[in-house]
């Protein structure tokens, strides 16, 4: 028997993921099957465990594949060595959300479906945090580079932040029903635009020298008054 390459099987994965979300919006979730989409696909129904265990898994995956796409097209992109930190981040937002439109009715539904089970939520999310935070910390560290922001020791945490904000803007634009999602686009432009003011200014980094001087100055005035009544102590037994 012949192996399936891995060429192959990426393609299947992919045509299991584009049929179960075009028979979830037409029959529902509940409604639908892995023995019906493994039929739609032409796969045995065996076979399609072997990709995906469960519906679940298939939602995710969709949402997963979605933002490597996004990934891949906003990497492909010409002149983004000239774009300023805000248009990078805010055409990562236009690229995944325009991936999204062509199924935006199944993505109203299975983020409410999502929302409502906010442990699978962070559990199976994974995928897409990976395919985001990793790109939007590039974005973050070459700015800091390029002397665009102050520098700061909370890159990261800055950088899942902004994936979370992602999440944000998605929720908003799946209620947006102003022209061409006017609404969402505005709001995109205003909370970047601030977040990067107050990257710009360095106040994370000033915040985490007051707390660190706080924290020290208090652990030495400890330190040293626990030294002084240890010295007292000694003393008061000494003959």
């Amino acid at each position: 028997m012949a192996r399936v390459s891995q060429e192959k099987k990426e393609e299947i994965r992919r045509s299991i993921i584009h049929a179960a979300v075009e028979m979830f919006s037409e029959k529902g979730f509940e409604s639908t099957t892995m023995k019906q989409i493994a039929r739609e696909v032409g796969i045995g129904d065996a076979t399609i465990y072997k990709y995906f265990p469960s519906k679940d898994k298939l939602i995710f995956a969709f949402y997963s594949l979605r933002a490597e796409q996004a990934v891949e097209t906003f990497s492909q992109e010409s002149g983004l060595e000239e774009h300023s930190l805000q248009e990078k981040l805010q055409l990562l937002i236009d690229i995944y959300l325009e991936s999204l439109l062509p199924d935006r009715e199944f993505v109203a539904d299975s983020l409410q479906m999502i929302m409502q089970s906010p442990s699978v939520l962070f559990e199976d999310v994974t995928p897409v945090r990976k395919e985001f935070v990793g790109l939007i910390h590039d974005m973050f560290t070459e700015a800091e580079q390029l002397g665009e922001i102050e520098k700061s020791p909370f890159t990261a945490y800055t950088a899942k932040l902004t994936n979370d904000f992602i999440l944000a803007i998605l929720l908003y634009w799946i209620k947006d029903d102003s022209d061409e999602f006017s609404n969402t686009t505005q709001l995109v432009d205003m909370s970047l635009s601030l977040g990067i003011e107050i990257l710009k200014t360095g106040i994370v980094s000033k915040m985490t020298d007051l707390v660190s001087f706080f924290v020290k100055a208090h652990l030495f005035k400890f330190m040293g008054s626990s030294f002084l009544n240890k010295m007292v102590v000694a003393k008061s037994f000494s003959p």
